[in-house]
């Protein structure tokens, strides 16, 4: 499947686009996460790459292979897509790693330079014993058609005893 969405792609190279972001958080807990994520867009088709950590030891490593459903809309995006990713933990008890699977759900609109989005991501880690779940809510400000500023609100379930909540900020690059 992602083979075919990249022969898709780059059939249609005048359609390109790549995005780059990196964003910074805190929880209520006063852990701070980082996180960076590239996409690779060709009209409906898209390619994603996205890592994230927390300093309690919570990480994510996940690519996602889906369609824009709304194609060239400027102001409503709908996404879905499905991942395959790593999630783990590098501190107490014991460093873990897992592998993770599942779907992807964006719904996005833009009124003049106001962003806004929100994201479900749903599946499992490890060997199917363990939900993975993912909210967020982000508002940004496009600058051009390149940058964007945004705020978010991410509430991050890695296992079914640990959801991590916070509020930060980041910046998205388009190229």
């Amino acid at each position: 499947m992602t083979l075919a969405l990249l022969a898709l792609m780059s059939q249609t190279a005048a359609a390109d686009e790549l995005s780059a972001e990196i964003f910074l958080q805190a929880t209520p807990s006063e852990q701070v996460a980082t996180g960076v994520g590239l996409r690779l867009s060709a009209g409906s088709p898209f390619v994603a790459a996205e890592g994230f950590g927390y300093s309690g030891g919570e990480w994510l490593g996940r690519g996602t292979v889906g369609l824009d459903l709304l194609g060239s809309s400027e102001a409503l995006d709908l996404t879905a897509g499905v991942f395959l990713g790593t999630v783990g933990n590098w501190v107490d008890p014991a460093m873990s790693l897992d592998v993770s699977a599942g779907l992807e759900l964006g719904i996005g609109a833009r009124v003049g330079p106001l962003h806004g989005r929100f994201r479900r991501v749903d599946g499992f880690r490890g060997p199917l014993e363990d939900r993975l779940t993912q909210n967020e809510v982000r508002v940004g400000w496009v600058f051009g058609d390149k940058v964007e500023v945004f705020g978010q609100y991410v509430n991050y379930t890695p296992r079914q005893d640990l959801t991590i909540d916070g509020f930060g900020a980041g910046a998205n690059l388009r190229f």
